[in-house]
């Protein structure tokens, strides 16, 4: 028994240290995605507002987890200052490729309701607010080794007119 719980503990923290860590944090990845603009927001084409100049469009995650940590709660912060009072926010949550479809669609959408709790606390109405998990669905980029994984692991932020 103390051998098979030995071989799994191992086996747990070699798979954690080949490519599943955090290279970076939270708000280094999220530096980014700053977009570039002169002016207070940069509109597209359609109702959807780029995010200005220092405002996040994603959070990313650790392996397996959808805890914000003190870094992603100041990162958010700046976009409930950004919202103002009139616009909305779209909030999707993506995994990497490891683990179940399910598991991954569960913690995909566990991910934008973290997201959507903190900005609920900070005053942002619950009806501005739309979630959605895509689980390992569309990576932003490959799913080969840790860095790449760590960049799938997120929720992108869409705010709205």
């Amino acid at each position: 028994m103390k051998r098979q719980l030995r071989i799994t503990a191992l086996l747990t923290a070699a798979l954690l240290t080949t490519g599943c860590g955090l290279k970076k944090t939270s708000s280094e990845m999220a530096a980014n995605d700053y977009q570039s603009t002169n002016s207070s927001f940069n509109c597209v084409v359609g109702s959807f507002c780029a995010f200005a100049e220092k405002t996040p469009k994603a959070i990313y995650f650790d392996f397996g987890t959808y805890v914000l940590d003190m870094e992603d709660r100041k990162l958010l912060d700046t976009v409930v200052e950004h919202m103002g009072n009139s616009k909305r926010i779209e909030l999707t949550g993506y995994t990497c490729k490891i683990g179940s479809s399910r598991a991954n669609q569960n913690l995909s959408e566990n991910r934008a309701l973290a997201v959507k709790a903190y900005l609920m606390h900070k005053g942002i109405e619950e009806e501005r607010i739309t979630t959605s998990g895509k689980g390992k669905q569309s990576p932003v980029t490959r799913n080969g080794k840790g860095k790449d994984r760590s960049q799938n692991r997120r929720v992108e932020m869409r705010i709205f007119r």
